[in-house]
Parts: structure tokens; sequence; C-alpha cells
């Protein structure tokens, strides 16, 4: 849709695949294996400490899955930037390419917070070292902090991608430009980045003091 022949890095493209597959491998051995009981949260101290699942495999997992979005997000940021055909500028660009454009970005700044807390989880339960577990001196709220700040971006992970399929599809076959194009643009990537300020609209239960929480309802 650029006009590349290619991923501006297709060997990368295909270490990113490579590791999904390791980490989707991994994800399927932990259900085998009798899944994992902290919920998809991994949520400590349960996942830290107490749990007596497959912490280990369903945190490496993760951890493999995260560096593969991280790479997939720098290519197509790399290839949107440095690949596009001669006279195709930024406001000419398919929505569709803006929005895996804004999804890269949440992927690449996002994700690498959710790899090194679950590597961090992973680090405690071997070590026995405190760093989410209170009764080791610890903090829970930091890995909630940890997790959320990437897990609320990580729905537009999601949607972004769905938002510019459509306005692609009803623009193709209405044969007619998409109206607001301009401020579509703006929508998708200020919801990339609007998306890591609010992240504590999640943990309102947790104990966050009322300044905090003030903000995170306004935001």
């Amino acid at each position: 849709m650029v006009g590349a022949k290619d991923l501006a890095f297709p060997k990368i493209n295909l270490l990113s695949y490579y590791i999904y597959v390791g980490g989707g491998i991994l994800a399927l051995a932990t259900m085998v294996l009798g899944g994992v009981d902290t919920g998809w949260t991994f949520y400590a101290p349960l996942s830290t400490q107490y749990s007596n699942s497959q912490v280990f495999l369903a945190t490496l997992a993760a951890f493999f899955a995260g560096f593969s979005s991280i790479l997939t997000g720098v290519n197509f940021i790399a290839t949107v930037h440095k690949m596009r055909a001669p006279g195709l500028t930024w406001f000419r660009l398919p929505l569709f390419v803006w929005a895996q454009y804004a999804t890269g970005l949440i992927m690449m700044l996002g994700t690498p917070v959710i790899a090194i807390t679950v590597f961090l989880i992973f680090f405690e339960r071997a070590t026995g070292i405190g760093i989410f577990d209170p009764a080791m001196g610890g903090d829970p709220v930091l890995f909630q902090h940890l997790f959320w700040f990437f897990g609320h971006p990580e729905v537009y992970i999601l949607i972004l991608p769905g938002f510019g399929i459509v306005s692609q599809v009803l623009s193709t076959f209405s044969k007619r430009p998409i109206f607001g194009y301009l401020g579509m643009v703006y929508a998708m990537v200020a919801i990339g980045a609007i998306g890591f300020i609010v992240w504590a609209h999640h943990m309102y239960t947790a104990g966050l003091d009322v300044d905090t929480r003030a903000y995170f309802v306004a935001a």
C-alpha cells in the first residue's frame, strides 16, 4: 500500500514470526501442563509466590510474544518512514497504513514495559528477591502500574487496525474518498498517544491517593 516491494527489514520480519511461533508453543505447553491460575493479568503476589501453576512457562510465553510485537512495530514504522513510493506524502497514505503506523508505535513503546514486567515475575519466583511481593518487601501496586501501562494501550493494538480496515473497505466499495480523512488520521494517532496516560482507571480499587485518582478520572 506504500509502494514498497517488502518490509524495511524482511529478515527481522521472519525472526518476529519465529519468535511468535515459539511463544505460541510455550503458551500451548502451559495449557497442556495444567494451565495458569493467575488469570491473564498475572497479579502479584499470586503470580510471584503463591501460585503452584505453570507461571514460569506462561510468563516466558508472554515475554517471547512481546518481542515479536516489538520487532513488528519497528519494521512497520521504518517501512512507512523510509520506503514510501515517490510522491506518496504523509497525508496521501491510506488510512489502513496510518492505523498500522499508530499500532506500530504502541507496540514499540508499550510492549517492552510488559516484557520486562513478566520477566521480573519470572526473576522473583526464581530468586526469591522481593520486587512485587509485599511479604518480601516488594510492591504489588507497582506491578499493576507496569501491567496496565501496557494493558490499556494494548486494546488499541487490537482496535486501530480494525478502524483502518473499515475505513479502507468503505472507501473502496463505495468508490468515494473517506469523509474526514484528516480527522481520522489525527484521531488514530491521538488514540495511540492518549492511551499511554490513562492506565490507572483500571486501578481505582488499588488504594491510589485522591489526587492520582482525580487525574485519571479526568484523563
